[in-house]
């Protein structure tokens, strides 16, 4: 069976990402152009549109429980009030006690049930050892390094029981899953080996069934896997290369909202080819998705 999809949102995002859906009926779609420095909504119900601008690229953007959100700029973190303002938070030179080797950025991030953030960094040519993995604490104090040689830390999501975490570093080509207790990961295990013509797996979400939604760059679709045994078990194909990351989104939580890329500085396409590349997409996939979890700071 086929799953339709249709575009949501026209407005071309160099590297679209991270989409998130808040408000009373999960209404409030919002997402990141992590190059072109923006933060971009749309409304899922009246279709009202809006954006703001960042000061350097911007890798995650996550809304807060009382208003405004929490940014991976990329020498973030930082929370942003609904004004504009914004306030520092810890950095990984605070987390990690050194500099970045290279020049990294945030890539995605994701607030647990539990109310931490967990966030992940990548170095900009791709190095596959120079990024690592945190937690930043649901109070935004203490950010902790939890793991290094990392690629390019991608999409993550938890169990219905929050038994366990599913994780992707991109270069590694494997959905990965740890146990999850308290915030602390352990029992690293692979749980889906990609394999060679699917593309890289990137951004990704779980469905209230502990199955997991993973967009493929370069795979031109969004695959569901079997969170207890990696089986395939769906395909949502899409027009564009570089789909990045998906969220459940709608009243019911039955649609998912899909975000797409022109691609990486500097990169263009030929949209004669491509022509709708760095739209965002919505489709039906026939199951039901989990809510956004909103920082707490």
């Amino acid at each position: 069976m086929s799953i339709a999809v249709e575009v949501f949102d026209s407005r071309r995002n160099q590297l679209g990402e991270g989409p998130t859906a808040t408000g009373p009926k999960n209404n409030h779609i919002q997402w990141c152009d992590i190059y072109g420095q923006l933060i971009r909504s749309k409304d899922l119900i009246s279709g009202e549109i809006s954006e703001y601008k960042t000061s350097e690229p911007v890798g995650f953007q996550i809304p807060r429980s009382n208003g405004g959100d929490i940014l991976g700029t990329a020498n973030g973190p930082v929370l942003r009030n609904v004004n504009g303002d914004l306030t520092l938070l810890p950095t990984r030179q605070d987390a990690d006690g050194f500099a970045d080797k290279h020049v990294l950025r945030w890539n995605d991030a994701k607030v647990s049930p539990d109310g931490n953030l967990f966030l992940g960094s990548m170095a900009y040519e791709n190095q596959s050892n120079e990024g690592a993995f945190y937690r930043l604490s649901k109070d935004g104090k203490n950010l902790k390094r939890l793991f290094g040689d990392v690629g390019i830390s991608n999409g993550m999501d938890w169990s219905q029981d929050l038994s366990k975490m599913y994780y992707i570093d991109t270069l590694t080509m494997k959905v990965e899953v740890f146990d999850y207790h308290q915030g602390e990961l352990s029992n690293r295990r692979t749980l889906v080996q990609i394999k060679d013509g699917m593309g890289f797996p990137d951004g990704m979400c779980a469905d209230t069934d502990d199955n997991i939604w993973v967009a493929f760059w370069l795979g031109s679709c969004v695959r569901c896997f079997d969170g207890k045994t990696g089986e395939q078990l769906a395909e949502i194909k899409l027009p564009v290369q570089k789909v990045t990351s998906c969220c459940f989104a709608g009243e019911k939580l039955d649609q998912l909202i899909i975000t797409s890329a022109v691609g990486n500085p500097g990169e263009t396409m030929d949209l004669n080819e491509y022509p709708q590349a760095g739209f965002i997409f919505i489709a039906n996939p026939g199951v039901t998705g989990k809510k956004t979890n909103t920082f707490g700071v």
